[in-house]
This record gives structure tokens, C-alpha cells and sequence, in this order.
């Protein structure tokens, strides 16, 4: 486990990755401190459509609000999003993924066959059929959402992991002498599973943000007075033009996170990888 940690912090790519993800995470943490405005309040006609200034560093929108201050709470929203979709998504594909590899048979077969159904299934029809007839979901509405559609993937890795280590000599081993099949699986099993799952959830999470952000610009994810940067951006795609700052930065926030989550996720897979050492 050191080696492991001692090797993946000699990787550029994960602690730049880690440097934009923490920056990021540090802003959006203490937005309600680091904000100059409210992100709701409207500052008066006068304030609509201000340039980017020393009062309005990333200007103004439509209603006179503060962009930075918006952007800085939709970086919130969305990183939260992110992370909750993610622990969802990957506690049920983890789950899915234990019970197929470890029990094989019937188990297996109709698990996997539910999964390459559900995998044929493009996402984004899925997501968009299930978000038009939720109409104004609210952020735990949208969690659950993309969580519960954001597992398959998921769910094959693990089994693909858990039918390798299935009928190693220390599982043997365990099951003659009598251990509990939950022992084995939380102790023998799960461990060697927690790699791939661990990079899996740090790219998961650079598309969950893309996802997300396309939702609101779609005017279906978060929905107003909330600070989205997808919803920022599409309220902007009116006046790109006039008023390119609405759109531009919001735009700059979501790509620097994604890039992040990928640099991290590219390094978690380099180092668990013995191929590339």
C-alpha cells in the first residue's frame, strides 16, 4: 500500500489532476466566504450585462447577478452531484459485480444479460426520457438519476475481477476451512477488487460533470434560482455575442474539472497498472 501511495505521488499527471480537483473543490467548499456576492441576488437593471470589471470580476448576466459568485456555487453543485452519483453508482455496480463473479451460474447469467439489455440502452435517451417526465427534479432527484443509470460499466469490471481471483489457492484455502461466504468476500474478495473500482470513480466523475452540466444546459438538470454552471451557460448561449463572459467562464470551470478527474483517473490507472511500471 506505501509503494502503491510512494509511486502514485511520483506521477505528474495525478497531482496535476489532483492540484485542478483540489482547487477547484477548495473554491466551491468555501464559496459562501470566497464569493464577493450572493449568486440569487439581482443587483438592478443598472448591473445587467456588466463586463468583466474589478467590482464583477467574471461580469454580470441577464439579472444583474454576480457570475463569479455564480459560477463559484455551481462549481459546488456540481461536484457534489458528482460525487454522491458516483458513490451511488459504483456501491450498487460493486454490489452487482460481487453477487454475479462469486455466485456464477443462474446468478450470473441473468445478471449479465440484465446488464448488456440495460447497456444497449443508449444513456442519453435514457437519461432524457426519465428527466422529461420528472419535470423540476431537484439535486437529490438528479443524484439518484444518474447514479442509478451509471452502474453497468461498473458492474462488469468487478465481476471480471472477482471470476479472476475466484479460484486463487488463498480462496480455496478459506472455503475449506469453513469461512462464511461474507467473510470472504470482505476480506478476500472486495480488496482486490478496490483498484479498478477506484479508477473507474475518478473518470465517472469527469463524466457525470459533463453530464450533468449538458442536462442543465438542456434546461433539464438544476433548475433556477440554483447556481448551475450548465444552466449559466445556456443563459447565456442567447447573448454569446454581446455578452460572451456568461457562457465563456462557466464553460472554462466545467473543462479544468474534467480535465482534472481524468488526469487523476489516467494516474490511478499508470500506477495500479504493473504493465507500465
Amino acid at each position: 500500500m506505501n509503494s502503491t501511495l510512494s509511486v502514485l505521488f511520483t506521477n505528474r499527471r495525478w497531482r496535476y489532476g489532483l492540484a485542478l480537483v483540489a482547487l477547484f473543490a477548495g473554491l466551491a467548499a468555501l464559496a459562501h466566504w470566497v464569493a464577493p456576492y450572493d449568486p440569487t441576488a439581482q443587483l438592478g437593471l443598472s448591473e445587467q450585462w456588466r463586463p468583466p470589471s474589478a467590482a464583477h470580476p467574471f461580469g454580470t448576466d441577464l439579472y444583474g447577478r454576480d457570475v463569479l459568485s455564480r459560477v463559484l456555487y455551481g462549481a459546488r453543485v456540481s461536484l457534489v452531484i458528482a460525487v454522491l452519483s458516483v458513490f451511488l453508482s459504483i456501491s450498487i455496480g460493486t454490489s452487482v459485480g460481487l453477487a454475479a463473479g462469486y455466485c456464477g451460474g443462474v446468478v450470473d447469467t441473468l445478471t449479465m444479460r440484465t446488464v448488456d439489455a440495460a447497456l444497449a440502452i443508449p444513456r442519453v435517451f435514457l437519461l432524457l426520457l426519465v428527466l422529461g417526465l420528472w419535470y423540476g427534479v431537484d439535486v437529490i432527484g438528479l443524484v439518484i438519476i444518474l447514479g442509478v443509470t451509471s452502474w453497468f460499466g461498473v458492474s462488469r469490471i468487478v465481476r471480471a475481477e472477482v471470476m479472476a481471483v475466484r479460484e486463487r489457492e488463498y480462496m480455496l484455502a478459506a472455503r475449506s476451512l469453513g469461512v462464511g461466504h461474507g467473510r470472504i468476500l470482505l476480506h478476500h474478495v472486495l480488496p482486490n477488487v478496490l483498484a479498478p473500482v477506484t479508477v473507474a470513480a475518478t473518470l465517472g466523475m469527469g463524466q457525470i460533470i459533463l453530464i450533468e452540466a449538458g442536462l442543465s444546459f438542456l434546461g433539464l438538470g438544476v433548475q433556477e434560482p440554483t447556481a448551475s454552471l450548465g444552466r449559466m451557460m445556456s443563459a447565456g448561449g442567447g447573448e454569446l455575442l454581446a455578452a460572451p463572459w456568461t457562457t465563456v467562464f462557466p464553460g472554462i470551470v466545467v473543462i479544468l474539472i474534467v480535465i482534472g478527474f481524468s488526469l487523476m483517473g489516467d494516474g490511478f490507472r499508470d500506477t495500479l497498472d504493473p504493465r507500465t511500471r
